[in-house]
């Protein structure tokens, strides 16, 4: 298995396998599991990055004044969904009716 520096994976556009962006990397989620620690999803999209806001209160007031965390835009896609054995070019690999599944919703702020 290859070895993938996560912090070149930041940032990236996520494509479909036909070419399509679907937006941006811009968390990259992991758990502890001992004395590792494992991915276990990607956050993509445009609003993606106003999450990391809402870890402190004056992030939440903004998001919150400008309606942000209401808006679409945002998805979890798990880390078995993703390829990112080209760090440069991460891709999807599931279908497009999948991804609606993954759409971040409101509660899940």
């Amino acid at each position: 298995m290859a070895t993938v520096h996560l912090d070149h994976l930041a940032g990236r556009r996520v494509f479909w396998e036909h070419g399509r962006s679907i937006g941006y990397m811009e968390e990259i989620i992991a758990k502890r599991d001992g004395s590792d620690l494992v991915v276990t999803e990607f956050h993509v999209g445009i609003f993606a990055a106003f999450e990391r806001l809402s870890a402190s209160t004056i992030g939440t007031a903004l998001l919150d004044f400008f309606a942000l965390r209401q808006r679409e835009g945002l998805y979890r896609i798990p880390w078995d969904k993703l390829d990112i054995s080209d760090p440069t070019r991460p891709r999807l690999l599931c279908r497009e009716e999948e991804l609606a599944a993954f759409k971040a919703q409101p509660e899940d702020k």
